[in-house]
């Protein structure tokens, strides 16, 4: 079985029990978003198979912190960023023990671990694996793809502030940037038009 399927098949369904209405549609598009990045800039010293699975598992940790199912704003998502990364980085960690991930060296399955357990710590993302995962996140965030954000319009102006302050000025390739600002641009309309 292929490595993406195993993933689709095994963090999907958990990912319905996450953030009302989003971590199964935002997750796909994130994983689209990290393999754009890495085709469109081939030279970066990423390894791809590392970058996607740690895409697939990046939200992971948030299935079974929301329990109302009421949709969330952006506090709620604020508050649960720490403990998502942790326990998503748990998850994924037992997950590679299975003979699927058997081609990958244990420094690979660390640097996996590692990546999802520190994908929203701005601060500390430097090395260009860490920051495309960070890229490919914000870009699936913005994109409201064929459903409309649960944030209210307040929240989402916050968020859309705080995704040009702090994520956009950290962004290394050029398709990152030209990509946020064609989602900053579609979702403002989608929130004007509402």
């Amino acid at each position: 079985m292929h490595y993406e399927k195993f993933l689709r098949a095994t963090i999907f369904p958990e990912l319905e029990l996450g953030r009302p209405g989003w971590d199964k549609l935002h997750t796909p598009r994130v994983v689209a978003y990290a393999k754009k990045i890495l085709d469109h800039t081939p030279n970066l010293p990423v390894n791809r198979d590392v970058l996607v699975i740690a895409t697939y598992a990046h939200d992971w940790g948030y299935a079974g912190l929301f329990q109302n199912g009421s949709p969330l704003q952006i506090d709620d998502v604020i508050s649960a960023k720490e403990f998502h990364m942790k326990i998503g980085a748990e998850k994924i960690q037992a997950l590679l023990q299975n003979d699927v991930f058997d081609f990958l060296s244990q420094e690979q399955k660390r640097r996996i671990v590692h990546l999802v357990g520190v994908h929203d710590k701005l601060q500390v993302l430097t090395k260009p694996d860490e920051i495309i995962l960070m890229e490919a996140d914000t870009l699936g965030g913005l994109d409201p793809g064929k459903t409309k954000p649960s944030f209210d319009a307040a929240s989402n102006a916050r968020y859309m502030q705080r995704a040009r302050d702090r994520r956009l000025p950290l962004f290394i390739t050029e398709y990152g940037r030209a990509q946020f600002e064609l989602l900053y641009a579609k979702r403002e309309a989608l929130y004007a038009d509402n």
